[in-house]
């Protein structure tokens, strides 16, 4: 049969076969031992069925695995459903531990590097099933109500299965109107300087301009523009121990026919003041010529280098190399068209 394959251990065939996208596999398990191990060879598949019909002293024991998808990077998936059928005894304890322990098996034969579980949190008990078979399953991540656990197969390659959501992506908004003055809030908690721009972190499959767009117009109710990234930072050991890359960027407010712009709006149980302050009094407030203030050496560094030198970090989409995968953004250093 096309595809199929025979792993021969203890005296029994396992014959993997496909069905629409998932695979299952059925075990034949020989009384025989002597004979098939006088044979030296296995025979035609059709001749062995043949045998097995006409032989009695041949008992057939038919036994499938846990239905599974190939996954990206040489692994595997089993899923865990939501809820059993009422003839389905995937979930029972001794079955369930059976049939995982034969699945993983089967694709460690199949020279698969890993394979991931999908545990739903309905049915979370099984995972002391899994820890107790002592197969290698760490936690990896959860999404949503779904349990994801991963266990790396190869022995004789170090595990290339990375950690995940190893960092938070961070926005600050510098946001200047024509009058001068910047944006500013002040926080109900954890206030480091009296003022502060406002800043929050990016959401999952957010770009780095939306979100800074979106954060303030949460924390103060003004709309703005993001026209660029002015500098960043990368620090480590932030929330739950993750590494956290800070963009801080250039935003220009919406303001009417006359250069005006509405008054800000704090954030309710966020943000205690939001205010437009003159850019004057901020940069004295971060470059530590307040009482009130010891400095802030990033946002001097951003205002008295980057700021005010003109020195951009401007963005361009492009499209991707990876088939299926949308358009995304290129940051670059600001360029001057003049010199091409």
């Amino acid at each position: 049969m096309l595809g199929s394959t025979f792993v021969y251990a203890s005296a029994s065939i396992v014959i993997p076969f496909r069905f629409a996208g998932c695979r299952t596999a059925t075990s034949f398990l020989l009384n025989d031992n002597a004979a098939l191990s006088r044979s030296h060879t296995f025979r035609p598949l059709a001749m062995a069925f043949s045998e097995m019909n006409i032989n009695s002293t041949v008992s057939i024991q038919q036994e499938k695995l846990l239905p599974y998808e190939d996954s990206s990077h040489n692994s595997a998936t089993i899923k865990i459903p939501i809820e059993a059928e009422h003839d389905d005894k995937i979930l029972y304890h001794e079955e369930f531990s059976t049939r995982f322990a034969n699945t993983v098996n089967a694709l460690k034969e199949h020279d698969k590097s890993s394979v991931w579980v999908e545990v739903p949190m309905s049915r979370a008990s099984v995972i002391e099933d899994i820890d107790s078979l002592d197969l290698g399953f760490e936690f990896h991540h959860t999404e949503d109500k779904i349990v994801k656990l991963n266990a790396w197969l190869r022995d004789d390659i170090v595990s290339k299965v990375p950690e995940y959501a190893t960092h938070h992506v961070g926005v600050g908004a510098v946001v200047i109107n024509s009058k001068d003055e910047i944006l500013c809030i002040r926080e109900l908690r954890k206030n480091y300087h009296p003022w502060k721009i406002p800043t929050g972190l990016a959401e999952l499959g957010e770009s780095i301009h939306s979100a800074a767009e979106r954060e303030v117009l949460e924390e103060t109710g003004i709309s703005a523009t993001c026209q660029d990234i002015l500098s960043f930072r990368h620090t480590h050991g932030m929330a739950n121990g993750r590494s956290d890359l800070f963009f801080i960027c250039r935003l220009i407010p919406e303001e009417d026919d006359d250069g005006n712009v509405k008054a800000p709006t704090p954030q309710a149980c966020e943000i205690a003041e939001a205010q437009w302050l003159p850019l004057s009094e901020y940069r004295d407030m971060v470059d530590g010529k307040t009482e009130d203030s010891k400095g802030h050496p990033v946002m001097t560094f951003v205002m008295n280098h980057i700021f005010d030198k003109g020195i951009r970090i401007s963005s361009k989409k492009v499209n991707s190399v990876v088939p299926g995968r949308r358009p995304t953004p290129l940051y670059f250093p600001e360029i001057d068209d003049t010199d091409h």
